[in-house]
């Protein structure tokens, strides 16, 4: 793709060359350019060869145009910056959660221990208490 592009501005810029050399005598002619607005008195500049004045509104345009693309690429960095604080926001959210996720599974799971030990224990005690009383052994389905 760079080069296509590269290609495409040396032909423009070889149509232009050719342009201007094709039409020299026209672009010496020199040229008056006035301003007469209605409070100010009437303006006039000395004559100016017509390339002249379209080499500086060719700059003018550059320098104008090369203005927006900054102006572009601050709004651009802005809206970056901003991502990047909301992705450093919402990555410390995460962090937090994970934590309260480990915790809390961390507590279930010594819940559980705690509960089979006290069910266990429950089992032990009704059994003890039946082999005493000459029952039969009682086993508890404990949901596994």
């Amino acid at each position: 793709m760079r080069y296509i592009k590269v290609f495409l501005l040396v032909l423009v810029f070889f149509v232009v060359m050719m342009f201007f050399v094709q039409n020299q005598a026209s672009f010496s002619d020199p040229v008056t350019l006035r301003l007469d607005v209605l409070f100010l008195p009437s303006m006039e500049s000395m004559p100016i060869p017509l390339y002249a004045i379209m080499l500086a509104c060719f700059a003018v345009g550059a320098v104008l145009v090369l203005l927006m693309l900054i102006w572009d690429r601050i709004v651009v960095m802005g809206r970056l910056s901003a991502a990047h604080r909301k992705i450093t926001a919402l990555e410390k959210k995460l962090a937090v959660a994970t934590d309260a996720q480990v915790r809390l599974e961390k507590e279930r799971t010594e819940v559980e221990t705690k509960l089979q030990q006290q069910l266990e224990d429950a089992e032990q005690r009704v059994n003890t208490a039946l082999r005493a009383a000459g029952g039969q052994r009682v086993g508890f389905d404990s949901g596994e």
